[in-house]
């Protein structure tokens, strides 16, 4: 709130500048809108945009990891080509794509043992957070709820189960 209120007063597009750099860092949260914005931006410069809206789950693990998967390889990618910019994906900014393609592509943690997601994430501290946060209580993920990126053959692991669960019920 401080930076919001601090980024106000400086002139011209510093303050969109401070206030970017709050969200990235973390200290004040993206709103939907522009989490859905970073993530089409961030994940934009090295996938097209049909190549992440088409993934599902049957194509690997939930998006949590995969974000978490891209934090990596950004960092060797660093590494590897440093005369390549590609700056790398901050806590808070993984947070946020993770919950927004989540929303949007869908989300199938459920359909895995915890334990087993525990161990992807490698002590990735912020997305073990939010994995452990209820989906109905990650901000982002919840306000993106119902919607769909165009191109998604949006797909929830609820879904799949559904004719499972209408058996178990005869």
């Amino acid at each position: 709130m401080t930076m919001a209120i601090l980024a106000a007063f400086i002139p011209g597009s510093y303050g969109g500048r401070a206030l970017d750099k709050a969200k990235s860092l973390g200290y004040i949260e993206y709103p939907p809108k522009e989490a859905e914005q970073l993530a089409v931006v961030r994940c934009s410069q090295c996938h097209s945009l049909d190549k992440v809206t088409k993934y599902c789950f049957r194509c690997g693990p939930p998006l949590i990891v995969v974000v978490h998967n891209m934090k990596a390889f950004v960092t060797l990618w660093q590494k590897k080509f440093p005369e390549q910019q590609v700056p790398a994906l901050t806590d808070a900014e993984a947070v946020a794509i993770a919950q927004v393609w989540s929303a949007l592509i869908g989300n199938w943690e459920d359909g895995w043992n915890k334990n087993d997601l525990i161990k992807l994430l490698e002590n990735d501290k912020a997305l073990l957070k939010l994995l452990d946060t209820p989906i109905k209580a990650r901000k982002i993920e919840a306000a993106l709820a119902g919607k769909s990126a165009p191109g998604t053959y949006k797909e929830v692991f609820d879904d799949i189960q559904q004719p499972k669960k209408e058996q178990e019920k005869k």
